[in-house]
């Protein structure tokens, strides 16, 4: 296969910022990481430079995935033996340094630096020729090392010294391949690129914000010139949401000129290294040549060679490159952000700063094509998806050209690499329905039915939507990217007319209503059956409108309204409010309700979020979370309305949200603060932090319930302004028990973690000296749980770890499968504080299919799956059937003592991907009530 010619004129250029972790500096030695040390040499320069006399030449670039060699030849004074010659690599002999062993899992192989020719003496010359193995002994640093390689990566000192003298020195820049750029490389890159690119090429580099750890997504525009993209912004953009009809005939008519559709290239998981090179490598290709030619593949798999004119590209296209939306993932190397979530299952959830802000800017410029590069897969893998698909998205629009675009990437992938084939998941599907025989790695449970994946969110605005992975983390993963974005790049300017057509009648159906049935078959059972979308009998699967009210007569949690409304907009849906009462479909919708008229061009999108959702448990696998259902999960109610009209003429276009302040205005001395929404919680931790007194109430009285919480009125108005909170003046004396503040610590993933501190709560590392463990993965320390340390835990993982360790001997749970997901229905006790400030009937989730078999008899049943036919909603439960009427919740009796701890068990996540946030405040009451106060207090003086 013909290979590229890899410039690492770049990688040459620059040097690592930050150090060497210090339990590896004896293997490492000394590392020159300032940019001042490094000595280059100039373009086209044949002899080294003599600096105090000492040689140093141009920075040898040795590979960890691609073995080097080296040559060397310099002075020595006379008599000089090459005995009396010392070599070291950053401050340590060359025969320290070995190759990692995986079995022993540390550096002490073979050699991993050697003389490959050995040193001879001519005369004065020392000369010879030095080899840089493969220091993880593999040309592939996904297996075993994917964690540690960067331990390694440095700008190394290679000395001769006689007597203490250098004679010799050149610089080494260590890398795991040629491409490879470190977080803190990317932008300088970015600039030198900028900087020689050629005069007819627009290049706008800047941030769309930060990470959560403060650093900066890096975003370049890259366009044949500004007019481009102020056509496409201003005037393109604009027309496809509000007349996509119209633009429609432009394009059919040639009367639109010479438009311009981005293409948007991305990179959310930075661990998955060769896809930040890959769009760098990108960058530099069509900012600085004037045609690329690469090998291919013709429509008879002969080889044959394409060349992407990049001006006629850029008549075509405009580049949208992310070099990764996960920055601090990159400087840590992790596939997870700092908050311990991963991106790309956050995408459409959006409880992370990077996905709010990527997500954002996906929607705000509806690309054409969308290519998400990703690793590491053992076979060359580019989508489109197995089914299940989602039924929001208008497949017979977006699939024909998907797997075109698809086939001509993976042909130039293979062509230019030592990989020989690639695998499209929706290809290898459709051969096991022509051979039932045929077997494949891809052919089930890759779906795309969650938009939580950045390529699918894409679809949803209307791009063709590609998540690619590579086999390896080397230079020829990234060579396969990079040729499979050029590939994606002509397949888009050859077609442009075509493929913005579709993306017009995407936005087009919308406008207009359209539920084409086109769609139907492309949605099939696990039988391979078509089942269409779902549809109510004698109506459109897209309802006419969405209702989001606000009024306290058709809401309980108006604040999640009010965030809810925030998303929509952040991510292209129109949203409106009533100016005056509507009647329809049985039940009147006061004025100020928010509004989701369902005609418009992100119509799938919005329906997506809104809608209850499918049950796809018939399905054997299933890639990843599916639940969107932002009500439900979220907790407000939203009323879907089949009536076309009904709000003709009374709608107002919102483009803000005001959040309004909390109403503490009546003469009251204390007041209940209502648990029925995170902003309670949050309030509460506020108050305990300042040493003021609160109470969780034992008792329900007049507005308000068991479960809310009592604080006096000046320490509420010390704090109103703050959150949106729900309060009640306490007209009559009023039970409760002191709350106490805690520290909490949060063991397993960094959901649990993110939640706790978003609810106030204060996070230790230290169990021991901790108030409260939280558990949601079975890591916590159960000697502490069974001397009497309060403990609560959620989830399938945690809660057989509680079974097989034998706190509470009799303690079982049953469940159907690690990962099995569903939204049902469920029964809560309205007599316990961690229940009883939701409805006695209520939808939970479950991302562990578990439930609770044996109830020990220190505990109590505070929630139950119900027990109905239907109880569960949408999701991937395969044998949900086994769970219906199952305990799900336990609470101990009594007070907490060291025969029988203070503890909450739930079998259900209860803050999956954090977008469960409706029962978050199961966790946030189970914590109150496990570290409060045992002895009840009463409020006897409730008025002023």
């Amino acid at each position: 296969m013909a290979k590229k010619e890899i410039s690492i004129s770049i990688a040459m250029a620059m040097m690592l910022a930050g150090g060497v972790p210090a339990a590896y500096a004896e293997q490492v030695g000394s590392v020159t990481t300032s940019v001042e040390q490094a000595v280059y040499q100039p373009e086209g320069a044949k002899q080294p430079v003599l600096v105090d006399g000492t040689v140093l030449e141009s920075t040898f670039v040795a590979s960890m995935t691609d073995p080097r060699t080296m040559e060397f030849h310099f002075e020595v004074p006379e008599g000089t033996t090459l005995d009396d010659i010392t070599w070291t690599f950053g401050d340590k002999a060359l025969e320290e340094w070995k190759i990692w062993s995986k079995e022993t899992k540390t550096y002490d192989g073979e050699s991993f630096i050697t003389f490959e020719s050995k040193p001879v003496l001519q005369g004065n010359t020392v000369k010879g020729t030095i080899k840089f193995n493969l220091l993880y002994n593999t040309a592939d640093l996904t297996q075993d090392v994917r964690r540690i390689y960067p331990e390694t990566i440095g700008t190394y000192s290679l000395t001769a010294t006689l007597k203490d003298k250098p004679l010799y020195e050149r610089r080494v820049k260590l890398v795991p391949y040629d491409s490879f750029h470190t977080y803190e490389e990317i932008k300088p890159a970015v600039d030198q690129i900028t900087a020689k690119a050629l005069d007819n090429r627009y290049i706008e580099t800047h941030s769309l914000g930060q990470s959560a750890e403060g650093r900066d997504i890096y975003f370049s525009v890259v366009a044949k010139d500004q007019a481009s993209v102020d056509q496409y912004m201003k005037e393109t953009l604009p027309l496809m949401k509000e007349n996509p009809a119209l633009l429609q005939e432009k394009v059919k008519n040639g009367e639109l000129g010479n438009y311009k559709v981005p293409i948007w290239i991305n990179n959310i998981h930075p661990d998955e290294t060769p896809g930040i090179d890959a769009i760098l490598n990108l960058l530099e290709g069509v900012a600085t040549k004037n045609s690329i030619t690469y090998d291919t593949t013709d429509a008879e798999g002969k080889e044959t060679k394409v060349t992407l004119n990049v001006d006629e590209a850029l008549d075509n296209v405009i580049f949208l490159l992310n070099y990764t939306e996960n920055p601090d993932g990159r400087v840590h190397n992790t596939r997870a952000n700092a908050n311990g979530l991963d991106l790309n299952r956050d995408n459409s959830y959006q409880t992370q700063p990077e996905t709010k802000i990527v997500a954002s800017e996906i929607a705000k410029w509806s690309p054409l094509s969308f290519l998400d590069l990703h690793g590491f897969v053992t076979g060359f893998l580019i989508e489109p998806c197995t089914p299940p698909h989602d039924p929001n998205l208008e497949y017979d629009l977006l699939m024909d050209s998907m797997l075109e675009q698809a086939s001509l990437m993976g042909d130039a992938g293979i062509a230019n690499t030592k990989y020989e084939s690639y695998f499209i998941p929706y290809e290898e599907h459709q051969k096991t329905l022509a051979d039932p025989s045929y077997k494949s790695d891809y052919a089930t449970g890759w779906d795309d039915l969650s938009p939580a994946y950045t390529a699918v969110f894409a679809m949803h605005h209307g791009a063709l939507g590609h998540t690619i992975e590579i086999p390896e983390m080397n230079e020829d993963s990234v060579d396969a990217l990079y040729y499979a974005t050029l590939a994606a790049t002509k397949y888009v300017s050859d077609h442009k007319d075509q493929l913005f057509l579709n993306q017009l009648e995407i936005y087009k159906r919308g406008l207009e209503g359209v539920d084409s049935s086109s769609v139907d078959s492309y949605l099939i059972n696990a039988k391979n059956e078509e089942i269409g979308r779902p549809r109510m009998e004698g109506e459109s699967f897209f309802p006419d409108y969405y209702v989001l009210p606000v009024d306290p007569s058709l809401q309980e949690n108006p604040l999640e309204v009010y965030q809810m409304v925030e998303y929509l907009l952040r991510n292209d849906v129109k949203v409106d409010l009533s100016t005056e009462e509507v009647v329809a479909g049985g039940q009147t919708y006061p004025a100020g309700s928010y509004i989701v008229d369902m005609k418009q061009a992100k119509r799938g999108f919005a329906n997506l979020v809104l809608y209850d959702g499918v049950d796809v448990s018939d399905y054997d696998a299933l890639y990843a979370e599916i639940v969107q259902n932002f009500a439900e999960l979220r907790g407000f109610e939203r009323y879907t309305l089949y009536k076309e009209g009904a709000f003709t003429d009374k709608l107002n276009k919102v483009t803000s949200v005001t959040i309004p302040k909390t109403d503490v205005t009546a003469n009251a001395a204390y007041y209940v603060i209502r648990s029925s929404n995170n902003d309670a919680i949050k309030a509460v931790n506020d108050l305990l932090a300042q040493k003021k007194n609160v109470q969780l109430l034992t008792a329900g009285g007049k507005g308000y319930e068991l479960g809310d919480y009592l604080v006096s009125a000046q320490d509420l108005k010390a704090i109103k302004d703050k959150y949106y909170l729900e309060v009640v003046p306490l007209t009559a004396p009023a039970k409760g028990k002191i709350l106490i503040q805690t520290t909490v610590a949060a063991v397993g993933n960094g959901q649990t973690t993110f939640a706790l501190k978003e609810l106030g709560f204060f996070i230790s590392k230290d169990q021991n000296t901790a108030g409260v463990i939280v558990d949601d993965n079975g890591s916590a320390d159960y000697d502490l749980v069974k001397s009497g340390k309060p403990y609560i835990a959620y989830g399938g993982s945690a809660l057989n770890k509680v079974s097989e360790v034998g706190i509470w001997p009799e303690f079982k749970i049953g469940r159907t499968g690690n990962s099995h997901e569903g939204l049902f229905k469920a029964e809560l006790s309205q007599k316990n504080s961690v229940t009883a400030p939701y409805e006695a009937a209520d939808y939970l989730y479950t991302a562990s299919g578990a439930w609770i078999e044996t109830v020990p008899t220190q505990f109590e049943v505070i929630a139950q799956i119900s027990d109905e036919d239907d109880f569960m909603l949408t999701g991937w439960w395969p044998e949900h059937e086994k769970a219906k009427g199952q305990f799900l919740g336990i609470a101990t009796k009594q007070d907490n003592t060291k025969d029988n701890p203070n503890a909450v068990l739930f079998a259900n996540n209860l803050v999956n991907r954090n977008h469960t946030q409706h029962q978050y405040r199961i966790v946030g009451n189970a914590i109150f009530t496990t570290v409060s106060e045992q002895t009840p207090v009463t409020v006897t003086n409730p008025k002023r």
